[in-house]
Parts: C-alpha cells; sequence; structure tokens
C-alpha cells in the first residue's frame, strides 16, 4: 500500500457503490488543454448507454489493480494503477473543475479536438473518463473527403469528424487523478514538475563522487529535456534496484571508460589540473553524459563490435 492507495481506493470505490448514472459528453477544444474551451455534447440513447458502461467499465477495472504514488521513475505493470492528486495535474484540474461546476456550452464546432470526457454521477460521487489527443480522437478534413449516404446520393461531411472509442487515458475521481501510463502526465497533461524533481535528485545523487565540468549546465538540461529526464529515471530505477551499481559511477571508472573507447565520443576536460566529464551542450553530445550514467553501451562478442544501446536486458549468468 502506498501513501495515497487508501484514500484514493475509497473515493473511487464509494463512487462506485453510488452507482453513478447521468452521462454527460464534453469536447475540450484548443491547441492545449491550458488554453482550452470546454463544451458539451448529447448522444443518442443507444449509444449514450454504450458509453456509461464503457465509463462503469473502466473505472471498476481500476479497482482490480494494484494503486501507486505516480513517480516517474516507474515501469507500471497491467496490474498496477498510478494515481495522482489533480491540484498535482494543473491543467487537467482546471478542465475537471470545469466539468463539475456545469453550466457548460453545447458544443458548435471551432478549434481542433485536444481531449474528450465523459462522466457518470454528481457530486463528490462523479467520475469522469478523459481520452487525451491521439490517433483517431478527432479529425479534420485534410487528405481525403468523408461521405455519407443520403437517399442514394453521398455528400461530404463538413467541419469535425468525432470517433467514439471505448479507451480512456485517464480516470478523475473527487481529488484523484487514476491513470496507467507512467509519461501520460508529462507528455500530455504538461506537467513535468515531479519529473524534474526526480532527474535533479537522481543526477545530484549519482554524481556525488564524478567530477563534472558544467555541471550547474548539466542539471539544467536534464531537468528542461524531456528525454534527459527520463534518461535520469532510468538511472534512478537502477540505483533502487540495484545499489551496487552507484560503486561504479566515480570519476576514474568514468574517464578510463572515455578514454579507452574513444569512439564514443564522450567530452573530457580539465579542471584544477584533473581530468574531468565535459558537458558538452551542443546536440550531438548533450546526452553523452546522462548515457554513460545508464551504462548505455553494449559490446557484441558475436562482431566484436561496440554499440550505443539506450534500450537493453541484462543477461545473467
Amino acid at each position: 500500500m502506498t501513501v495515497a492507495d487508501e484514500p484514493a481506493r475509497v473515493a473511487l470505490a464509494a463512487a462506485l457503490d453510488a452507482g453513478p448514472s447521468g452521462l454527460d459528453n464534453f469536447v475540450i477544444r484548443g491547441d492545449a488543454l491550458v488554453d482550452a474551451e470546454l463544451a458539451r455534447f448529447d448522444l443518442v440513447d443507444g449509444m449514450a448507454l454504450d458509453v456509461a458502461e464503457d465509463v462503469h467499465r473502466f473505472a471498476e477495472g481500476l479497482t482490480g489493480r494494484q494503486f501507486l504514488d505516480y513517480d516517474p521513475s516507474y515501469q507500471t505493470s497491467s496490474s498496477q494503477v498510478l494515481v495522482e492528486r489533480l491540484t498535482d495535474i494543473p491543467e487537467l484540474a482546471a478542465v475537471d473543475m470545469a466539468i463539475r461546476r456545469g453550466d457548460v456550452p453545447n458544443d458548435a464546432g471551432g478549434l481542433p479536438v485536444v481531449a474528450m470526457a465523459h462522466s457518470l454521477g454528481t457530486g463528490t460521487s462523479r467520475i469522469v473518463a478523459y481520452r487525451l489527443k491521439g490517433p483517431g480522437i478527432a479529425t479534420r478534413r485534410s487528405r481525403g473527403i468523408t461521405l455519407i449516404p443520403r437517399d442514394g446520393i453521398y455528400r461530404p461531411i463538413d467541419g469535425d469528424v468525432l470517433f467514439y472509442e471505448p479507451r480512456f487515458d485517464v480516470l478523475a475521481c473527487g481529488e484523484f487523478a487514476y491513470f496507467t501510463t507512467v509519461t501520460l502526465i508529462q507528455t500530455k497533461l504538461h506537467a513535468p514538475d515531479k519529473a524534474r524533481r526526480l532527474a535533479q535528485e537522481t543526477l545530484i545523487t549519482v554524481t556525488d563522487k564524478i567530477l563534472i565540468d558544467g555541471f550547474a549546465e548539466l542539471e539544467q538540461a536534464v531537468m528542461d529535456d524531456p528525454t534527459m529526464r527520463a534518461k535520469m529515471a532510468y538511472v534512478a530505477r537502477l540505483v533502487q534496484s540495484e545499489p551496487d551499481y552507484a560503486k561504479n559511477l566515480t570519476t576514474e571508472s568514468l574517464i578510463a571508460f572515455a578514454e579507452l573507447y574513444p569512439d564514443y565520443d564522450i567530452p573530457l576536460s580539465t579542471v584544477d589540473g584533473k581530468t574531468a566529464l565535459r558537458f558538452d551542450a551542443s546536440p550531438q553530445h548533450r546526452h553523452q553524459i546522462p548515457r554513460l550514467l545508464a551504462d548505455d553501451y553494449l559490446h557484441s562478442y558475436l562482431t566484436d563490435r561496440n554499440y550505443e544501446a539506450g534500450s537493453k536486458q541484462r543477461v545473467r549468468a
């Protein structure tokens, strides 16, 4: 059980026990959630029943999983769900608050659709399932022309075509957001603060015994660059699962590796007469130190070749 496990589980279970009904549907239009416009729409009765069942089934499915506090370093399994307080996801929280407040205008088209939402219930028992922008959520007529038959004549559809699929990215209930994809918060919900903190803390911890020329610039880059943040999350998992791994992260061992394998082109410099790793912010070199910390290098015994490999699986004898 984690810190958020019990209250998050209780909130969702209570909402489902209340038998939420009364489907409301919304589109969120704009370039991103931060400046989005919320509008509601209705569905024909038969489809409304199907969507309500989909939302209820999605919420019920989450209750049977292990609840974990969101941590950017996690790699979740199909039996786990991540939980984060809505207050830590401000863009989603603003949209969710508007949905719960009500008095939303009817959809009249216009801006591109960035998300869809479907809610069941009222008050504290209300659950809202969100599908965020991605393949198949909505399309504007660009390359092809969508035609529908009317009295034997196929006529083009003007404006947006909205597609529904019974697949949701995040569920909101009470003060919590529930989701299964660890990168969702950073990539689609634009709330990277926790990932930034983890990247910074991991970098400071694992480089404690490493001399780095340009450390301040590296620290800022690691916090700002999503790819580098992800790499530091991987390093955090390595150090947590294999405490002895950190023993290899010393100035002497890393400098020796860089000098022994010059083809990897790891920048070095001199600081106070001592050889140090050098952070080079140029595009071809900015990722070198995080890669080195993550041991992103392989040797093939078959072909006697060396490789950079960001994804690998350790083989144990």
